[in-house]
C-alpha cells in the first residue's frame, strides 16, 4: 500500500509549537507584552506542520529548542580560544616613540547573566609577558549591568605580544582563597587592544558551547600609550606567587572545585559534582584551625554538599551542609563582609530541612538569619534579593510568616517591582532562553500580585503578564500545571474586564488562545469549542475598521481550522478560509503583516486540497506562498520559514502530480531554510525533519539509497535536538521510525525494524489517551509490528497490531480526518491475519472496511488509487478462498482504475502492476483469454524496470512471473505467440530460483518462494528440482537461526514440510546420486540440534594457523558462548520493549557469529567449517568402525507413504494393547512382521553380502521411520529370521552425530559414575518402589574403586539443581525415575525430580562433550514428535547431541520388573570382562535382551523385550 509522507509548515514565530492558534503575545515581538496580549498582526499566526499531516503519517510536532550541546575540550573547559571578532590588522598601527602601553579601564557587561550562584564580587586577571595582574574584587547590584575597574595595568610595548584576559566571579569579599569561577577568558594582541580602544569597539562574547546565555556578554578596555618616563603611580604590581607549596595546592584545589561545580550546573554530570566535593574536602584539610581561608573552605564545601543533597534526594544528609555553613558563620563575626552571604545560605539549608522534617526551630533560626542579613545588606544587592526570594518561597511552604518580617523591616525594602519594571523584565526574558530568568520573572509577578490585590488598577495587567509567562514555561518544559494556572489567571483577568471594558476583546483573545493550546495538549474538545466562542466574541468587539480586526479574524480562523482537524467538519475549514481571505484583504500590499496572512491562507487552502483534491486550491496556495516568500528577501528574519512553507506545498503538488520539477525545486528550498538555521537555532530541528521527509519522498520516487540514508541521518540529528521531556519529541520519534521501517522494507535489516518499533513505542507513550495524534502513532506502530510479523512470523505481533488499529479507529469517528488511515490499516492487518489463519470473518470485515475507505475517497481524492488497490487485493483474496468469479473481475477493474491514477514515474506503480498482473494470470484458467496472460507478463516485465538493483520487490516480481510462465506452459501457448521456441517451463523455474536468491528479500518470503520452486519442479520433473531442495534447506536453516528460543524454532519447523529432507534425498536417489542424497539428509534433518551443537565446536586446530586465526577462534568462542546461554526469561508483565531488546541483541550476535564463521572458512583447510560434510567424508569417518556405507541405504526410503502411516498407527495401537492370557501380543507380532517384510528384510539381505553376522549396524531413520522399532523387525515364527538374530542394532539421529560420538575422548583412569533416582517426584500420585533397589543393584554390579568412582543421589536430594550438577560432574550416568514426553512442546519433555522437572531444554543447554554413557531407566525417553519427526527431539537424543557418546533409552512405557531384570543383565555384560567401555553398551544391551528372551523363568512380554534401544557408539 502506498504510504503518504508528512512535512512541517511553520508560523512566522520561531518560538511556537505546532498549535495552529498560538497567537498570544507571549511569543510576539512587541516591545512590551501588556494587554491586549496580541499583535495587531500576530507574529505567531501559524502556517504549521502540526496540522499539515498526511494520511497514515501522524504529526510532526516542531517546537522551539535550545542549541544542541557539543563535547567540551578537557584542556579548555570554560574558555574561548580567542575573541570572536577581528576586523583590523594590528600591523597597521605605528607607535613612534611610545615606550609603554597601559590599560586604564576595564568595563564588563552582564556579569550576573546566567550565573547559578550568588557571587560576592567580580575581578579581572590580565597575563602578559609572564606577569599576572589582578584587579580589585567588586560587587554589583541587581540593576547594575556594567562594572568597571580603574586599576592601571602595564602591558608590553611589542604590539604583537599576546595578552590573556580572564574574568572571574568570586564567592568571598574577604580574603580570597583562589580566583573563583571562571566566567570568560580570551587572548588578544596588544596592537588589537589599542585599535579597539581608539575605535571604542568592545569585544563581544558569544555564549559558551553548552550555554544559551553566558555571563559577561562584552568587555571593553581603555588603553593608553605613554613614554616610559611618565609617572608610574597607580600602576598595579604583578601578583607574586604564594608563599608556600601548601597555599599553592589550596588555591589549585579550590579553583578546581569551583570549575567542576560550575560545569555540573551546566551539564548535570554527577561525576563533576562528586569531584568538586572531593576537591573542596581536600582544600578544607589544608586549612587548620585559625587559618585565614578556613571559613571560605567551609562555605565552598557546604555549598557543594547541599547541591548533592538536592540531587540525590538524601535530605537526611542536610545536617552536613548545615553544620559546615554554621562553622563558616562562626568564623565570620558581625561586620565581616561575607557574613550576610553565609547567613542566607545557612537559612536556605535550614528551611530545606524544615520542609522535609518539620523542625520549627529550623524555620525560626532561618527567620532570624534572614532578618539580620537584610539589616546589613544594600537594598539593591543580589544577596538582599536572594534573602527576599527565600522569604517568599518559605512563605509558600508555610515555614514562616512574611508579615512578621514586613513589620520588622522598613516597608520600602519589601515593595515589589513596579508593573513597568516587570514588563521590562518580561521582554528581556522573551529575548533569550534562560530558565532561571523565566522562573525569577514568574516569582516576581507572584510577589507583585500579592501587593496589587483585587481592585487595584494594575492587577489585570499583572494577571495577563503572569499568564503569558506561565504559558511560555509550559511550552518550554511541558508541565500541565503551568498551562492550567495560566488559564485560571487569564479567566481572572477576563473577569476584571466586563462588557464595555476597553481591554475585554484582548482578554477574550488571550484566554481563547490558551484554551486552544490546552486542547492541542490534551485533546479536550470543550476547550476548543470554548476558545472559538471567546474568539467570536472578541471579533464582534472589533467591527470593520477596528485596528485589531485582522488579528481577530486570523486567530478565529486558526481555531476553526483546529476544530476541523479534530472533528472533520468541512464548514469549519471553509469558514476559516473565508476569515483568512478577509484578514488578507485588510492587509494590502505594503502592510507589515501581509506576509503572515498570505502564509496562513495558503496553509488552509492546502488543507482543503488534501480533503477534496481540488487542484485549484493547491495551485492558489503555492501562488500565495510564493508572494509571501517574495516579501522575505535574503536577510529577512522570516525567510527560512517562508522557504519551508513553499517547499512543503511544492512537495504536496509533487505527490499529487508526480512532476519532478516540483520535487527538485522543493529540496533546494528546504536546504536553504536549513542553512539559515545553524546549530543552536530554535527551528533547526524542524528544518532537519522537513528536509529528511522530502529526501525520503525522493527515495521512494527515484530509489536512490543515499537519499534514504541521508534522511535518516537528518531525522536522528533532529531528534537529538528534542531531548526527553520536549513537547516535540513524539513527532520526531514518529518520523524517524517511519524512515527506519521504510529502509527495513528495502534492505531487510533487522536492526532498522527493531529500532523503528522501539521509537514508535516511545512516541506512543508520549501521546496518551486524548492526544490529538495518538491515532497516527497507533497506526504506525501497528504497521511496523505487522511488518515484523511478515518477516518473523510471530502471531503476537499481528494480534497486537490489530488491537492497536482497533483503538485507532475508535479515536477516529465518522467525519474525523484520520478515519481513512485507521480504517485502511485495520483492514490490511485483518487481511494478513486471514492469510495466516484462514478465518473468513477477518476477510469479510476487511473488505467492508476497505469499501468504507473507498467511499471516503471520491474521484479526484489523492488517496483514491491506494484505496482502490487495497479493496481489489482483498476481493482477490476472497476469490482465492471461495472461487467467486465476480470478486476476481471486480478486483481487476479496481486495479486498472488505480493504475490509471498513478502516472508514469509514480512510485506506487510497481505494486499496482504486480497486483494486476497476478490477478490477470489467475483469470486466465477461468476464461482462457490469452490477452490476460500477455498483459500479465508485460506488466511484470515493466515492473522490473521500476526497481533498483537491490530492491526486495524483485522477489515478488520474479515469483509472479514464474507463475505466468507456468500458465503458458500448462496451456501449451507459445510465450510470444509467434512460434518462437521459448521454453516456458525453464523460464518459470529460472524466476522461481531468482526469487529464492533475492538477498535483500525477507528470509521467510525467500523460503516460501524456494518451496514453490520445489513443488513445481517436482510436479514437472524439472532438472532444477535438486537445486530447489538444496536452496530450501539452506534458507530454512538461515531462517531458523534468527530465533533465540529453541521452542520457537520447533514451532517454526511445524509450518514447513516435515519430509523436506527425505523428499530431497529421494530426488537425489532418483537421479542416481546416492552421495548427494546422504548429504541432503544430513543438511535437512536435526536442524535444531545442529544449530545448537555448532556453538560448541572445538577449534584447537585453528591455533596453529597464525594470529589472525587465533583471534577468529577467540571471537567465535566468545560469541558462541553468549548464544549458547539460555535466552533471558521474561516473567508476565515484563515491558515489551525489554523483551524486544533481548531479541535484537540475540540477532546482532547471530550476525557477529555468521561473520566469524565466514572469516574462518577463508582460512586454508577450513572451507567446509560447520557445513554439512561431503559424502566422501562420511565414508572415511564411518569405515573406521564395523559400520557399512553403500547404496543399499536407498532401501530405507519408503515407496508407499500411506502404507507406512498405517504401519506406524498399527504398531502404536499394538503396544498399548494388553497381552492375551497366554502372554501373547498378536497385533504387535503382526506389525513387526509387516515391518520386516515391507522394509527391513531387503535391507538385511543386502547387508549380508558384506556385513558378517554379529556385526554392529546403525539405523539412521527418517520421517515416520523414527517411530518404528527397526531393531525388532522379524518374522516371529519358529526358525524365522529377524534383525536381532544377525546384527547388533544401534540408532543415530544423524551421521554427523555418529561421527562426533566416535571422536576420541580423553578418558580418566577412574570412571566418575553417578546414579540418580527419584521415587516420588513433585506432583506424583504414587511412588516408584523399585528405584532404590535398582540403584543399589547398579552399585553392586559396577567394578569397585578405583575403577569406578560411584556416587548416588536419591529421594529428597534428587532435585533439579542437584541432578544437573551431578550430570555435569560425572561422565557416566544411570537415571531411574519417571519420564515424560511433551509432544506439543517437546523441549519440556523431562525427568521428574523432587522439586521440578529436569527438562530436555535444561539438558540441551549443558555441555556434556566429555561424557561417555547414560542409561535412562524411565518411560518414553527415545520417542520423537510426529509434527517434526526428522528433528528427533527426545531426551535420549538430547543427551547425545549434548555430548554423551552412548545412551540407552526407551521407546514407550517400561515396567519395574522389566527394568530390574534388564538392568542386571545389562551391567553384568557391560562390566563382566574388562575395563568400563561405553562402546560395549550396544553389545551389552543386545546380549541382555537376548538372554532374557531365552530365559523361560523370567516371563516378559514382547513389547517389554524390545522397549530399550541404544543410541550412539
Amino acid at each position: 500500500m502506498a504510504r503518504r509522507r508528512r512535512v512541517t509548515f511553520e508560523s512566522s514565530s520561531s518560538s511556537k509549537s505546532d498549535s495552529d492558534s498560538d497567537s498570544s503575545s507571549a511569543s510576539s515581538r512587541n516591545t512590551c507584552p501588556t494587554p491586549p496580549v496580541e499583535n495587531s498582526a500576530p507574529s505567531t499566526e501559524p502556517f504549521k506542520g502540526g496540522k499539515r499531516k498526511r494520511k497514515s503519517s501522524g504529526n510532526h510536532d516542531h517546537n522551539k529548542t535550545k542549541a544542541s550541546k557539543r563535547p567540551r575540550s578537557q584542556e579548555k573547559d570554560d574558555e574561548e580560544s580567542s575573541y570572536p571578532e577581528r576586523t583590523h590588522d594590528p600591523g597597521e598601527i605605528h607607535l613612534s616613540g611610545v615606550q609603554q602601553v597601559v590599560i586604564t579601564t576595564i568595563r564588563a557587561t552582564d556579569l550576573t547573566l546566567g550565573l547559578r550562584r550568588i557571587s560576592a564580587g567580580f575581578h579581572a586577571v590580565v597575563k602578559a609577558d609572564g606577569a599576572e595582574y589582578q584587579t580589585s574584587n567588586k560587587s554589583v547590584h541587581v540593576d547594575q549591568a556594567v562594572l568597571e575597574w580603574h586599576e592601571r595595568i602595564l602591558l608590553p610595548c611589542d604590539l604583537s605580544s599576546k595578552v590573556r584576559v580572564s574574568v572571574y566571579a568570586s564567592f568571598e569579599l574577604g580574603p580570597m582563597v583562589c580566583h573563583g569561577e571562571l566566567l570568560r577568558t580570551f587572548e588578544i594582541s596588544v596592537g588589537e587592544l589599542l585599535d579597539r580602544s581608539e575605535r571604542s569597539r568592545p569585544i563581544m562574547l558569544q555564549p559558551k558551547q553548552e550555554d544559551v546565555v553566558s555571563a559577561c556578554t562584552s568587555l571593553f578596555m581603555t588603553v593608553e600609550q605613554r613614554l616610559s618616563d611618565q609617572n608610574d603611580g597607580g600602576v598595579l604590581c604583578p601578583l607574586t606567587t604564594l608563599t608556600s607549596r601548601g597555599m599553592d595546592v589550596l588555591a589549585v584545589r579550590t579553583d578546581a572545585g569551583h570549575r567542576l561545580l560550575a560545569r555540573y550546573r551546566r551539564t548535570q554530570n554527577s561525576t563533576d559534582l562528586d569531584q568538586s566535593i572531593n576537591h573542596f574536602e581536600h582544600a578544607l584539610d589544608l586549612c587548620p584551625v585559625d587559618h585565614p581561608y578556613r571559613p571560605a573552605a567551609f562555605s565552598n564545601l557546604a555549598t557543594a554538599k547541599f547541591i548533592n543533597c538536592q540531587v540525590e534526594g538524601r535530605y537526611l544528609d542536610l545536617d552536613i551542609p548545615i553544620s559546615l555553613f554554621q562553622d563558616a558563620l562562626d568564623l565570620r563575626p558581625t561586620g565581616h563582609p561575607d557574613r550576610p552571604t553565609t547567613q542566607v545560605h545557612l537559612a536556605i539549608c535550614l528551611l530545606s530541612r524544615f520542609v522535609k522534617r518539620g523542625f520549627q526551630t529550623d524555620a525560626d533560626t532561618a527567620k532570624e538569619l534572614l532578618s539580620e542579613a537584610l539589616d546589613v545588606c544594600h537594598a539593591n544587592s543580589h544577596i538582599c534579593r536572594a534573602a527576599l526570594m527565600t522569604i517568599e518561597t518559605s512563605a509558600v511552604h508555610g515555614s514562616m510568616d512574611t508579615n512578621d518580617l514586613q513589620q520588622e523591616r522598613p516597608a520600602t525594602s519589601m515593595l515589589p517591582l513596579s508593573p513597568n519594571q516587570l514588563a521590562r523584565r518580561v521582554m528581556r526574558c522573551l529575548e533569550r532562553y534562560e530558565p532561571r530568568d523565566l522562573d525569577e520573572v514568574i516569582s516576581l509577578h507572584y510577589d507583585a500580585l500579592g501587593y496589587y490585590n483585587t481592585g487595584h488598577a494594575e492587577r489585570g495587567r499583572l494577571l495577563c503578564h503572569l499568564a503569558v509567562m506561565l504559558h511560555i514555561r509550559f511550552k518550554r518544559r511541558g508541565k500541565d500545571e503551568d498551562m492550567d494556572q495560566g488559564i485560571a489567571l487569564q479567566k481572572e483577568a477576563l473577569a476584571l474586564c466586563p462588557v464595555g471594558h476597553t481591554e475585554r476583546s484582548a482578554s477574550l483573545n488571550n484566554l481563547a488562545l490558551q484554551l486552544s493550546s490546552r486542547f492541542e495538549r490534551q485533546g479536550n474538545g470543550e476547550d476548543l469549542d470554548k476558545a472559538i466562542a471567546l474568539q467570536k466574541e472578541a471579533l464582534a468587539l472589533r467591527p470593520v475598521g477596528h485596528t485589531d480586526r485582522s488579528a481577530s479574524l486570523n486567530n478565529l480562523a486558526l481555531q476553526l481550522s483546529s476544530r476541523f482537524e479534530h472533528q472533520g467538519n468541512d464548514e469549519d475549514l471553509d469558514k476559516a478560509i473565508a476569515l483568512h481571505r478577509e484578514a488578507l484583504a485588510l492587509r494590502p500590499v505594503g502592510h507589515t503583516d501581509r506576509f503572515k496572512s498570505l502564509g496562513n491562507l495558503a496553509g488552509q487552502l492546502s488543507s482543503r486540497f488534501e480533503l477534496r483534491g481540488n487542484d485549484e486550491d493547491l495551485d492558489q496556495a503555492i501562488a500565495l506562498q510564493k508572494e509571501a516568500l517574495a516579501l522575505c528577501p535574503a536577510g529577512h528574519t522570516d525567510r527560512s520559514m517562508s522557504l519551508n512553507n513553499l517547499a512543503t506545498l511544492l512537495s504536496s503538488r509533487f505527490d499529487r502530480r508526480g512532476n519532478d520539477e516540483d520535487l527538485d525545486q522543493a529540496i533546494p528550498l528546504y536546504r536553504e531554510a536549513l542553512a539559515l538555521r545553524p546549530v543552536g537555532h530554535t527551528d533547526r530541528s524542524m528544518s532537519l525533519n522537513n528536509l529528511a521527509t522530502l529526501l525520503s519522498s525522493r527515495f521512494e520516487h527515484q530509489g536512490n539509497d543515499e537519499d534514504l540514508d541521508k534522511a535518516i541521518a537528518l531525522h536522528r540529528e533532529a531528534l537529538a535536538l528534542r531531548p526527553v521531556g520536549h513537547t516535540d519529541r513524539s513527532g520526531l520519534l514518529y518520523n524517524l521510525a517511519k524512515r527506519l521501517s521504510t529502509r527495513f522494507k528495502h534492505r531487510s535489516n533487522n536492526e532498522d525494524l527493531d529500532e523503528a518499533i522501539a521509537f514508535q513505542r516511545e512516541a506512543l507513550a508520549l501521546r496518551p489517551v486524548g492526544h490529538t495524534h495518538r491515532s497516527a502513532s497507533l497506526n504506525h506502530l501497528a504497521n511496523v509490528l505487522s511488518s515484523r510479523f511478515e518477516y518473523r512470523g510471530n502471531d503476537e505481533d499481528l494480534d497486537k497490531a490489530i488491537a492497536l488499529d482497533r483503538e485507532s479507529r475508535a479515536l477516529c469517528p465518522v467525519g474525523h480526518k484520520g478515519r481513512f488511515a485507521s480504517l485502511s490499516a485495520l483492514a490490511n492487518n485483518l487481511s494478513s491475519r486471514f492469510e495466516h489463519r484462514g478465518n473468513d470473518k477477518d476477510l469479510d470485515q476487511a473488505i467492508a472496511l476497505h469499501r468504507e475507505t473507498l467511499a471516503l475517497c471520491p474521484v479526484g481524492h489523492t488517496d483514491r488509487s491506494m484505496s482502490l488497490n487495497n479493496l481489489a487485493t482483498l476481493l482477490s483474496s476472497r476469490f482465492d478462498r471461495r472461487g467467486n468469479d465476480e470478486d476476481l473481475d471486480q478486483a481487476i477493474t479496481l486495479y486498472r482504475e488505480a493504475l490509471a491514477l498513478r502516472p508514469v514515474g509514480h512510485p506506487a506503480r510497481f505494486i499496482l502492476l504486480v497486483n494486476l498482473a497476478k490477478r490477470l494470470c489467475n483469470r486466465f484458467p477461468l476464461q482462457h483469454n490469452r490477452d490476460d496472460l500477455d498483459q500479465s507478463r508485460e506488466n511484470l516485465h515493466y515492473a522490473f524496470t521500476l526497481l533498483t538493483q537491490h530492491d526486495p520487490g524483485h522477489l515478488l516480481a520474479h515469483r509472479l512471473l514464474a507463475n505466468v510462465y507456468l500458465s503458458f506452459h500448462r496451456s501449451c501457448l507459445d510465450v510470444t505467440g509467434a512460434g518462437e521456441d521459448i521454453d516456458s517451463l525453464n523460464a518459470a523455474m529460472h524466476h522461481f530460483k531468482a526469487a529464492a536468491n533475492v538477498v535483500s528479500g525477507s528470509l521467510l518470503f525467500r523460503l516460501r518462494a524456494s518451496l514453490l520452486w520445489v513443488r513445481h519442479a517436482k510436479q514437472h520433473n524439472h532438472g532444477t528440482q535438486l537445486d530447489a531442495y538444496a536452496t530450501s534447506m539452506q534458507l530454512l536453516d538461515a531462517y531458523m537461526s534468527k530465533t533465540a528460543s529453541v521452542s520457537s524454532r520447533h514451532n517454526i519447523m511445524k509450518d514447513f514440510p516435515s519430509t523436506l529432507a527425505v523428499d530431497a534425498a529421494s530426488c537425489a536417489l532418483c537421479s542416481g546420486d546416492v552421495c548427494r542424497a546422504v548429504e541432503l539428509l544430513e543438511q535437512g534433518r536435526t536442524i535444531i540440534w545442529t544449530q545448537m551443537t555448532r556453538l560448541r565446536t572445538p577449534l584447537d586446530s585453528l591455533q596453529t594457523c597464525g594470529d589472525h586465526a587465533a583471534a577468529l577462534m577467540k571471537k567465535f568462542r566468545d560469541v558462541s558462548s553468549l548464544l549458547d546461554k539460555p535466552p533471558a526469561s521474561h516473567p508476565e508483565g515484563t515491558p515489551i520493549v525489554n523483551v524486544e531488546a533481548d531479541e535484537t541483541r540475540y540477532r546482532r550476535r547471530v550476525q557477529e557469529w555468521n561473520g566469524a564463521v565466514g572469516e574462518i572458512r577463508k582460512i586454508e583447510g577450513f572451507s567446509r567449517f560447520l557445513l554439512p560434510p561431503y559424502s566422501q567424508i562420511f565414508k572415511m569417518q564411518l569405515v573406521k568402525g564395523p559400520s557399512s556405507f553403500s547404496s543399499q541405504a536407498s532401501r530405507l526410503l519408503p515407496t508407499d507413504l500411506r502404507k507406512l502411516v498405517q504401519l506406524v498407527n498399527a504398531l502404536q495401537e499394538a503396544v498399548r494393547k494388553d497381552p492375551d492370557p497366554n502372554g501373547k501380543q498378536t497385533a504387535l507380532t503382526k506389525a513387526l512382521r509387516e515391518l520386516w517384510d515391507m522394509v527391513i528384510c531387503p535391507v538385511v539381505e543386502n547387508l549380508s553380502r558384506f556385513a558378517r553376522r554379529g556385526s554392529r549396524i546403525w539405523w539412521c531413520p527418517t520421517s515416520l521411520f523414527n517411530f518404528l522399532p527397526l531393531h525388532a523387525a522379524g518374522e516371529y515364527r519358529p526358525k524365522g529370521k529377524s534383525v536381532s538374530q544377525q546384527y547388533i542394532s544401534s540408532y543415530t539421529p544423524s551421521l554427523t552425530a555418529l561421527i562426533k560420538a566416535r571422536a576420541s575422548h580423553v578418558k580418566s583412569p577412574s570412571v566418575p559414575f553417578v546414579a540418580i533416582g527419584q521415587d516420588c517426584p513433585a506432583g506424583a500420585s504414587s511412588t516408584l518402589d523399585a528405584v532404590e533397589p535398582e540403584l543399589e543393584l547398579v552399585r553392586r554390579l559396577l567394578p569397585p574403586p578405583p575403577t569406578i568412582s560411584f556416587s548416588k543421589i536419591t529421594s529428597v536430594d534428587a532435585t533439579k539443581s542437584r541432578a544437573l550438577c551431578a550430570l555435569r560432574d560425572n561422565t557416566w550416568l544411570h537415571l531411574a525415575c519417571h519420564g515424560t514426553q511433551e509432544f506439543d512442546e517437546p523441549f519440556k519433555s523431562a525427568f521428574l525430580m523432587r522439586d521440578e522437572p529436569l527438562s530436555l531444554l535444561d539438558i540441551s543447554q549443558t555441555d556434556l562433550s566429555q561424557h561417555e554413557f547414560a542409561f535412562l531407566s524411565a518411560c518414553e525417553t527415545a520417542v520423537g514428535v510426529f509434527s517434526t519427526p526428522d528433528e528427533v527431539i527426545h531426551l535420549a537424543a538430547g543427551l547425545q547431541f549434548s555430548g554423551v557418546n552412548s545412551v540407552v533409552g526407551t521407546l514407550w512405557k517400561v515396567t519395574d520388573s522389566t527394568v530390574q531384570h534388564l538392568v542386571e543383565a545389562f551391567y553384568k555384560n557391560l562390566c563382566g570382562d574388562g575395563p568400563m567401555n561405553s562402546k560395549r553398551a550396544a553389545w551389552a544391551l543386545h546380549q541382555a535382551v537376548q538372554s532374557l528372551a531365552r530365559d523361560e523363568d523370567i516371563p516378559m512380554t514382547l513389547d517389554q523385550r524390545i522397549v530399550f534401544v541404544h543410541i550412539g557408539i
